[in-house]
């Protein structure tokens, strides 16, 4: 089935967003993490199907969604609560080093759940122009952190769209690279895990079968989630027999 699958109005499923024969979410696991998680998400992106930035608010059901309109700027007192700006880190590229943030604040990665149980993230999701443009106006509000070059290694795995350059990766992997870096494997791989099965399927909806064969190869979800793989392949997913 080609890429009009996904360009006409089909129905799609409530939760995924994705049409019903390539639903996902029989395998949905929802992630609790140690501190408190906000993605500012412009409105362009609100009811893309492709984004992460609506895939973490799935998978993290306690973080919080702040749209972004020009004509309608969410405020400081939105974003930032109890703890002032130092409790508030905006993760991005031209931030401070993780590894400096984390020793100013006299936290010996990996810390403890305990350690960051006062934190709020603050991630920004949109095209990198319109990231820079909120970033602008978020600039102050917190600390602006950056993740250690070991965090983020070789290409991203979101094949949904093109990166503009090497070295750009996507909102929700920007998150899975801050867990790992805090020494937080166990969410970031369940995490990874529910991304990737979220971009497989979306390949698949697309119809395109031999860049998804690509993509698998390359994931972990064959190995963690074999059932619902072979559901998607056939085309049947559980949501789609079920809709039947």
């Amino acid at each position: 089935m080609a890429r009009s699958v996904v360009l006409r109005g089909v129905p799609r499923c409530p939760h995924c967003q994705i049409a019903p024969r390539w639903c996902v979410c029989a395998e949905s696991r929802a992630v609790a993490l140690p501190f408190a998680l906000d993605v500012l998400m412009h409105n362009s992106e609100v009811w893309k199907p492709t984004s992460t930035g609506n895939l973490i608010r799935r998978v993290v059901p306690a973080s919080r969604r702040i749209v972004w309109h020009n004509q309608c700027l969410p405020r400081r007192e939105d974003v930032v609560r109890d703890g002032g700006a130092d409790a508030l880190w905006i993760l991005h590229p031209r931030g401070e080093a993780l590894e400096d943030v984390l020793r100013d604040q006299r936290e010996q990665p990996p810390p403890g759940a305990g350690a960051l149980e006062n934190l709020r993230v603050l991630l920004i999701d949109g095209t990198w122009a319109q990231a820079n443009d909120m970033l602008r106006h978020v600039d102050g509000w917190g600390r602006k952190v950056r993740l250690p070059v070991s965090a983020l290694r070789g290409e991203s795995r979101y094949w949904l769209r093109a990166q503009h350059s090497a070295g750009h990766f996507s909102t929700i992997e920007a998150l899975i690279a801050l867990l790992n870096a805090l020494g937080f494997a166990s969410e970031s791989d369940t995490i990874r895990g529910q991304f990737e099965m979220h971009v497989y399927a979306m390949l698949l909806a697309r119809g395109h079968k031999t860049r998804a064969g690509q993509f698998l190869a390359g994931s972990p979800i064959g190995a963690s989630m074999p059932e619902l793989v072979r559901q998607l392949q056939a085309g049947s997913g559980r949501a789609g027999a079920i809709a039947k």
